[in-house]
């Protein structure tokens, strides 16, 4: 056949598109002069769906997803409408395109998803995971590849739908008597204000979108909203991008994570805004994975890492209980990572949720018998501003010590709780989830350091607010430590204290501290108890300080110290 226009041209290759992919695709139309043809797309309702916020659509999705994969791939495109789903899945080569004003919503029914057990999926660590309980959730993707979710629609899992708000959920994973509230602080565990609240009987959906065994995703510019359980969990995953991704949960439900990401490789996220009940980004057992330009709420942690390496995080902002949480739970390696140009915003919560207001939080429980001990090290945190209602945590343990963590150009306000969420929660350490009695009565320091090697802090800078209760303490406790070196540190300890020194030292070896500063109100500037090689306690300015130091100080090398006032005794120059 001759042709003798381009526009016959275009209409022959309309018609081979048309021949080829058969029936059900979006018929084809004649192109005029230098238009491109666009990707095969797939109607879903020219499938069936009726996007009417009523009839269970689950059927004629999955007959648009399954057409579009034996055509080779395409869009399966959702116009406006609410379209009612149990648990479908996304094949390779298929892309998910919500339009503005599309929904793809759960179904109220549990009978609509299916169980876990058919998918393939366990529901507890070291397993492969769907989150919490039996059953699938909405959307799952297994060993495709080229997938994506994308549009300016939403994704819905109606998790409010699951939950009884008159009832809390808890469990008692703690001594009572070892808190600083003792049998009261169920108080605070029953209380409803802050969450989590309590299932409906009969449960509820699985985590509602899950990418297992994937490669090469693209998630943009969608919404995912009031999931039942954790939102969008990817496993084994490797090469995706996820962008611009809004994540919109019920604060009070819980184990709503917002993206769980485990034992994948070279995934990044950015310009997402994500809010959950529990964790924003949980991330186990991957490695480069980078984070940024990403604003985060969480009534858990903003970030949590167990077993992460070679990961980047950077220009974020996270208001939540905890804000960058590290753990290590026995053999894995969390190392090589970084946070930098991050904003923190923490509150201490009642409610049975984990955490106690800490910015930065890093916690290692020892191996099994006979196991390999894990390793949590060289992990930067630098230019960081953060208002915290409790302190820096770093709580190592006899057999996995936290090695080489660094903190640079850090300033924290710790301000007071609410008094209700004080009386009922606060002076306590929370180390649930690593120890068998993981919540403990504790004086609350700017920054306590426990089992810990190399640790550096440059230019951090610690202030106190009003009104502060009395469990609040020093600037800066470390114990059972080995080479801390301080420089360019300003502060003292909390105003609300009993008699505290604004660095409290004990049972460590190896400390220099240099070019810092006492604020004013400081009472002894620095107190070691069962301290071993003292390096250089230099350049210091501690004018506003009532003493300079207190306790077992006699080996440190002192000059160019400006002392509290002309009658203490520091000599210029030790050897």
């Amino acid at each position: 056949m001759i042709l003798t226009s381009r526009k016959s041209f275009f209409m022959f290759a309309a018609i081979l598109m048309t021949s080829a992919l058969g029936a059900g695709v979006v018929p084809a139309r004649e192109f005029n002069a230098g238009e491109v043809p666009s990707p095969k797309v797939f109607d879903a309702r020219a499938y069936g769906a009726t996007g009417d916020g009523v009839t269970l659509d689950t059927g004629a999705i999955n007959k648009a997803i399954h057409a579009a994969a034996e055509a080779g791939g395409g869009r399966v495109v959702f116009s406006p409408g609410v379209y009612v789903t149990g648990t479908f899945e996304l094949l390779s080569n298929v892309t998910l395109d919500l339009e503005a004003g599309a929904v793809i919503q759960g179904s109220k029914n549990l009978a609509d998803y299916g169980s876990t057990a058919e998918y393939g999926f366990g529901h507890t660590y070291g397993e492969d995971n769907s989150g919490e309980g039996t059953k699938a959730g909405m959307i799952i993707a297994r060993n495709a590849q080229n997938i994506a979710i994308v549009g300016r629609g939403a994704i819905d899992g109606i998790g409010d739908e699951f939950f009884d708000f008159t009832k809390p959920h808890y469990a008692v994973d703690f001594d009572v008597q070892s808190t600083r509230q003792g049998k009261e602080i169920m108080k605070g565990v029953l209380d409803l204000g802050d969450g989590p609240v309590d299932l409906k009987p009969g449960g509820r959906p699985g985590t509602m979108i899950i990418f297992y065994k994937c490669q090469n995703i693209l998630v943009r510019d969608v919404t995912f909203r009031n999931a039942p359980n954790w939102t969008f969990h990817m496993e084994k995953c490797q090469r995706a991008v996820v962008s611009g991704l809004h994540i919109l949960n019920n604060l009070l439900l819980p184990n709503n994570d917002g993206i769980d990401c485990m034992s994948c490789k070279d995934i990044h996220f950015s310009d997402c805004d994500i809010r959950a009940g529990d964790d924003d980004f949980a991330i186990v057992g991957s490695e480069d994975i980078n984070v940024s330009n990403c604003s985060l709420v969480s009534r858990s942690s903003g970030i949590r890492l167990d077993d992460t390496r070679y990961s980047v995080f950077s220009n974020l902002s996270i208001h939540a209980n905890r804000g960058i949480a590290i753990y290590e739970r026995g053999s894995g390696v969390t190392a090589n990572v970084t946070f930098s140009g991050i904003v923190i915003e923490t509150q201490l919560l009642t409610g049975h949720w984990w955490g106690k207001a800490e910015p930065i939080y890093i916690a290692a429980l020892g191996p099994a018998e006979n196991a390999k001990a894990g390793e949590v090290r060289d992990v930067s945190f630098s230019n960081i501003i953060g208002e915290a209602e409790g302190g820096i945590v770093l709580y190592g343990d006899p057999k996995i010590v936290i090695r080489d963590i660094s903190f640079n150009n850090v300033k924290l306000k710790i301000r007071a709780p609410r008094k209700k969420a004080s009386e009922l929660a606060g002076g306590n350490f929370d180390i649930r989830g690593l120890a068998a009695n993981g919540l403990f009565k504790h004086d609350i320091p700017g920054m306590y350091c426990k089992y810990v090697d190399g640790i550096r802090v440059r230019d951090v800078k610690l202030e106190w607010g009003d009104n502060l209760p009395d469990y609040f303490s020093s600037a800066i406790e470390c114990e059972d430590f080995r080479n801390l070196d301080i420089n360019g540190f300003e502060g003292k300890q909390s105003p609300a204290s009993k008699p505290a020194a604004t660095i409290t030292l004990r049972d460590g070896h190896g400390i220099s501290i240099r070019n810092s500063r006492a604020d004013q109100g400081a009472g002894a500037f620095l107190s070691c108890v069962r301290v071993t090689g003292e390096g250089l306690f230099v350049d210091n300015d501690l004018k506003e300080a009532k003493r300079a130091m207190e306790g077992e100080t006699g080996g440190f090398a002192l000059f160019g110290n400006r002392l509290p006032n002309a009658k203490e005794k520091v000599p210029l120059a030790q050897k």
